[in-house]
């Protein structure tokens, strides 16, 4: 089980720990807000560089404003797109694709918005990310938004963007936790919203968690979705599309080959298995 974790200036970390994170956590991936709207948040110029030169595999999350009533009109989708752009520059091989995160925090009725109308705002910013980065950005969500805010509203263009979903198991402000058993067997899965069948990348699964080594107050815990032999699903559908080859949903001996072949070519370890890095180069393939 391979963990991570994600955090913005709003969990009022001092001084953090990369590399006791990393090594103690123990963490494998982490992913930071570049901007909520069209306003860079204040510790990604920081922290952005800091995590590659930890080796960590990074990713950076955008957090897209809706209009609400009762509040200024927020800027253009469009807009918050390239203010994420523009603050995260050129990505590399290894990074993860630019994140997009979907959610209304007050209900999507404060919006004013219909499901559709709010779907559109979401391409709107999508388009932006994926031309930039000429890959599919993420999509942080959770099967309820996309219920009980979208509808379950079609959208098969944004299907091949990755999941990030959000179903906390645990409690917040407790100890992270970072229990491997506790998703064994297939234990506490997340929902995925609907158009997706059963794909997700990374699951957030505790919110707001404590007492991470190398941070003084909140982190958001995360595990990732690793492939390997005898994996099945939609996931592995994706990555045999990303891969070029047929799509079974069964990651057998000859999905096994086409791994390691591939993280061959990408000078990655060629262990066979799809964690976090050899995801994130599939993602630019």
């Amino acid at each position: 089980m391979l963990f991570g974790i994600d955090v913005a200036s709003v969990d009022e970390n001092k001084n953090t720990n990369w590399q006791l994170a990393k090594a103690h956590g123990p963490i494998s991936f982490a992913i930071i807000r570049s901007n909520q709207s069209a306003r860079v948040d204040p510790q990604f110029g920081k922290t952005w560089p800091q995590l590659k030169a930890t080796g960590l595999v990074r990713g950076a999350y955008m957090f897209l404003d809706f209009p609400s009533k009762g509040k200024p009109k927020p800027a253009a989708p469009e807009v918050q797109a390239q203010t994420m752009v523009d603050a995260v520059g050129e990505l590399d091989a290894t990074d993860l694709p630019p994140s997009l995160d979907v959610e209304f925090p007050g209900g999507r009725a404060q919006t004013g918005m219909t499901p559709s109308a709010a779907i559109d705002w979401v391409r709107a910013a999508w388009t932006v990310l994926r031309d930039a980065y000429d890959t599919p950005p993420m999509i942080y969500t959770s099967a309820r938004v996309w219920r009980e805010d979208l509808d379950d509203e079609p959208a098969p263009d944004l299907v091949e963007s990755p999941l990030w979903l959000a179903r906390y198991f645990f409690k917040e402000r407790t100890p992270a936790r970072r229990d491997a058993a506790a998703f064994s067997n297939g234990q506490r899965l997340p929902p995925v919203p609907a158009p997706w069948g059963s794909a997700w990348a990374v699951h957030q699964y505790q919110g707001d968690a404590i007492q991470h080594p190398g941070f003084s107050s909140t982190v958001d815990m995360n595990r990732f979705n690793s492939l390997l032999r005898g994996s099945t699903g939609d996931t592995v559908k994706w990555a045999q599309r990303r891969l070029g080859i047929a799509e079974s949903g069964k990651f057998d001996n000859a999905v096994f080959d086409a791994v390691v072949a591939f993280q061959r070519s990408r000078d990655l370890v060629d262990d066979g298995i799809i964690g976090p890095r050899t995801f994130a180069a599939l993602c630019w393939k």
